[in-house]
């Protein structure tokens, strides 16, 4: 009795060219990709900052003590006023590659009102700016691409 031999599966050949092609393609994506994962770190920090003075105005208003932020040590700080000094009531950590800087850093009285400040967000690419009015308004410039 004779049976017939079947093939099946790939030559080893066949898989070493498919994983080259799969590993070429999926290196030019994350070159390609790499761009709008930078924008998007940058994004994220900027929205934090927004979130944090909103979060600070309101506990202003909540609490009915004022409270402000500010950027030490690569950290985020929320701030309360207890009696004549702050302490800390939220810590963030900031990425690396992104500087900071502000014109004043804004806080908030117990009141709704402000001490306006324009707070500056850069890396080697974008850049944009959170300002704070003294009516406690918080606004984000457009990101600028450098």
């Amino acid at each position: 009795m004779r049976t017939e031999k079947k093939s099946g599966g790939f030559t080893l050949y066949e898989i070493m060219i498919s994983i080259t092609i799969l590993g070429i393609l999926s290196g030019l994506l994350s070159v390609s990709l790499l761009p709008l994962l930078d924008r998007a770190e940058f994004v994220n920090t900027a929205d934090l900052f927004k979130n944090t003075l909103r979060q600070a105005q309101w506990l202003a208003l909540s609490q009915h003590r004022s409270h402000r932020i500010k950027s030490e040590s690569r950290n985020l700080l929320l701030q309360r006023k207890n009696n004549s000094s702050y302490e800390n009531v939220l810590v963030e950590k900031l990425p690396e590659k992104i500087s900071i800087s502000a014109t004043r850093w804004p806080s908030f009285s117990a009141f709704g009102f402000a001490a306006g400040g324009t707070i500056t967000l850069e890396n080697e690419t974008y850049s944009t700016k959170v300002v704070v009015s003294p009516i406690g308004r918080i606004r984000q410039t457009e990101i600028e691409r450098k």
